[in-house]
């Protein structure tokens, strides 16, 4: 049975060289050839290759045969749930109070999961269908992922077999030469979308005007996700766009929901801190409320918050420890680290033996990756050097104006030089400076050679957030600890002694108020050039395109069908195979500003609350409408970004310790022995019942420890039951793929293998 395109390659007609120069260049000769070389090889591995002229490209459309996407998750080992051989067990229903107090507040499932093993085709009556007994077993996402891996390990090479390291010849090398100008995942057809019956159809032949409705996933999905107050269908997004975004989804679904106790206590201890400022005001000028807005966050109940945010923190955490370790059940990828296939861009240069699989496999050598780490190491300073240049020039600015240019009494100019203006040049050398680096790291990342995506993506990011730590928090930094004390005789650095950076007047030298103004300006204007490239610049381009009378021309007709190619459409959104990364550091540097400067901001929880909620509304559009499918790659966690919480939370206790000991009212005129005795006291307090509070909740839900125990002891009944029939001689092939396999954590997990024995994929055919 062939399914639907899965995945599009594009070219430019060689025809319109021709018509245009009157000949052909070497380059195009020998792109043609490997374009020619690699078309042979996708029908060599039984997939279905069509082509459509549309303007100057020619699209490739690619669809798979279902037995052939079975053969990849075999090789790959996709492992899927087991049917019939579910035990019910009494204690699994047996939960702490805890427990079922968090999956009422956090919407957690009560799931029985079935037990699982890696996906065999002799044995595809043992795993449970996903429909009805004639369903596929594969989701579209994984249907997806299976055909994009069988093109990205094609090899085309020549000189394989001639005892040399093989040079890979595929995909990824395909694109970057230029051989193909794009190549994507396609989305499924739906009916809200302007697309003609004929180019559904020419999808799939074999589908009919009645069956659409039944397939419309990315409507179904959308109607699921579309409201602001909905919990959203996560195992609907990962059945779509795979587990990699599902967990992000999840990962921000958690965190708005837990965002609203510290969003309603940080909005009360701001209103506190206004009333407490307009007692007995008379003046109710503009400058003198942005003045009480300005010292509102500094007041009584401060330490208490502070305290209150950095005891979320762990919570938050833990819930999140949680929900992952249950969503990796429920999608059977706890495992899915142990079977990660390599990268296709991966280079292997040295072989050795591997005694599992009896053949030799290529690695890179440690020593090699070290010095380049060293080396990426050495750029990730230098350009934190140029945020620390960066931050100093706006200091200089912001100085030099202040007290050139503006009156003592002049407070509006020193408003709009000293704070506004001053934040804004810092917000954009962040964003400056931050993209510039996000390219150099990621051309560092690809240099280091990582052999599968996981290790890539987790020293991608690393990288990225290490400079962003420095980039986004250097000057909050200064200005919560340094600025007041940042002055000497001769003036910041020796321009004059009148050229002095302080936190305001000898009486009112308050830089509290000053960084709660820096924080409000970065969280409110911050967000708007990511809602530029977002939304905005795909919204003109394509306004644009509708002015124009050619090819790509897109507009409807009376009857609401498409005039412009359906893959046409496909080609000009945005791509979205970077989306999770850089959502996930978009949110990182939001929960920065709520942790580490919680004592100094209340209203950061509530700006984060708003702007999450917008965004979740946002990306859900982005990925099902405006933007190209995302390859769906498998994942059993948000990686190293988990890791990064942890480390934020850490310093946000001894961040606010100080903020609390310095900066603010409660401690900032007490003695320097006093000072420390509070930072001291609150760190202590802090990490005691941060402490507590990770005992207290368990790391692992109770009905994944029992879904565990189920496994090992369903595996004892099924080994018995192997040794009767062993016994007796009458054994059936399907009976002969149950097998005991220790996983590296100690629980025993089902694995199937074939009638002569274990069953070791074999090597990516090459051509």
């Amino acid at each position: 049975m062939l399914g639907t395109t899965s995945y599009v390659l594009v070219y430019e007609d060689p025809e319109y060289a021709v018509d245009e120069r009157q000949q052909v260049s070497s380059t195009e000769i020998k792109m043609e050839n490997l374009r020619r070389r690699f078309v042979v090889a996708i029908r060599k591995e039984t997939l279905s290759v069509m082509e459509e002229r549309v303007g100057k490209n020619i699209f490739v459309k690619i669809s798979c045969p279902l037995e052939r996407e079975y053969k990849e998750a075999e090789a790959t080992r996709v492992e899927l749930p087991l049917c019939g051989l579910n035990l019910d067990n009494p204690a699994e229903k047996e939960e702490a109070l805890i427990e079922k107090k968090m999956k009422k507040i956090f919407n957690e499932d009560d799931i029985t999961s079935y037990a699982s093993a890696p996906f065999q085709r002799d044995c595809i009556e043992l795993f449970t269908p996903r429909e009805n007994d004639d369903g596929p077993l594969l989701w579209s996402a994984m249907r997806c992922l299976m055909v994009y891996n069988i093109l990205s390990h094609i090899n085309i090479s020549r000189n394989r077999e001639n005892g040399e390291l093989p040079e890979k010849i595929g995909l990824t090398f395909l694109l970057m030469v230029g051989a193909f100008k794009d190549g994507f995942c396609l989305h499924d057809p739906s009916t809200m979308e302007p697309v003609s019956m004929q180019e559904i159809r020419g999808r799939n032949p074999n589908m009919v005007f009645e069956d659409l409705p039944d397939i419309d996933i990315r409507r179904s999905l959308s109607k699921k996700w579309g409201g602001f107050c909905k919990n959203p269908p996560i195992h609907d997004i990962r059945n779509y766009f795979g587990e990699k975004i599902a967990f992000y989804f999840a990962w921000v679904s958690t965190l708005i929901t837990s965002l609203w106790i510290p969003a309603v206590l940080g909005l009360g201890v701001f209103i506190y801190g206004v009333c407490g400022r307009l007692d007995g005001v008379k003046d109710k000028g503009f400058m003198h409320m942005v003045d009480i807005i300005k010292l509102s966050s500094d007041n009584d109940l401060t330490p208490a918050f502070a305290a209150i945010i950095c005891l979320w923190g762990t919570i938050f955490m833990e819930v999140w420890k949680r929900k992952q370790i249950s969503l990796a059940r429920k999608w059977y990828v706890d495992n899915f680290d142990q079977v990660e296939t390599d990268r296709p861009q991966f280079h292997g240069t040295k072989r050795e033996f591997n005694r599992f699989t009896s053949a030799s496999i290529l690695y890179y050598p440690f020593h090699k990756r070290l010095m380049k780490y060293f080396f990426s190491f050495s750029i990730l300073l230098l350009m934190v050097m140029l945020v620390f240049i960066s931050v100093t020039s706006v200091i200089l600015y912001r100085v030099y104006m202040t007290i050139s240019f503006c009156d003592e009494k002049d407070t509006a100019c020193d408003l709009l030089h000293g704070t506004v203006l001053a934040t804004l040049l810092n917000t954009l050398s962040i964003m400056i400076l931050g993209r510039i680096y996000e390219c150099i790291a990621v051309k560092l990342t690809e240099w280091e050679n990582h052999q599968t995506l996981s290790e890539h993506n987790d020293a991608l990011v690393i990288k990225l957030f290490a400079f962003q730590f420095a980039n986004t928090y250097a000057s909050l930094f200064y200005t919560a600890f340094f600025r007041r004390d940042f002055e000497t005789e001769t003036g910041i650095l020796f321009l004059d002694k009148k050229y002095k950076d302080n936190c305001g007047s000898k009486e009112n030298d308050n830089c509290m108020s000053l960084l709660s103004f820096q924080l409000l300006v970065l969280m409110i204007v911050k967000p708007f050039p990511k809602f530029m490239m977002d939304v905005l610049i795909p919204l003109i381009k394509k306004g644009l395109r509708h002015c124009k009378v050619n090819e790509i021309d897109d507009f409807t007709t009376d009857e609401g069908i498409s005039k412009q190619s359906y893959l046409v459409r496909e080609m000009l959104k945005p791509k979205a195979e970077d989306f999770r990364l850089g959502e996930f550091t978009e949110k990182m540097i939001q929960y920065g500003y709520l942790v580490l400067f919680a004592a100094s901001f209340p209203l950061a929880p509530a700006l984060a609350l708003i702007f999450n909620v917008i965004d979740f509304r946002i990306d859900s559009r982005r990925l099902l409408w405006w933007n190209r499918r995302p390859t769906p790659h498998r994942d059993n966690d948000i990686g190293i970004w988990f890791h990064i919480i942890d480390f934020i939370n850490v310093c946000g206790v001894i961040s606010n310790a100080f903020l609390i000991a310095f900066n603010s009212q409660f401690g900032r005129d007490e003695p320097l022995h006093i000072k420390f005795a509070i930072i001291i006291g609150f760190e202590h307090f802090i990490f005691l019942i941060k402490f507590i509070i990770s005992l207290i909740i368990p790391d692992v839900p109770t009905w994944v420890k029992n879904s565990q125990k189920k496994e090992r002891y369903l595996l004892t009944y099924l080994l018995k039951q192997l040794k009767l029939k062993t016994s007796n001689c009458s054994i059936s092939a399907s009976e002969q793929c149950l097998l005991a396999e220790g996983s590296q954590n100690g629980d025993i997990q089902l694995n199937i293998i074939e009638n002569k024995g274990s069953s070791i994929p074999k090597s990516r055919w090459s051509y």
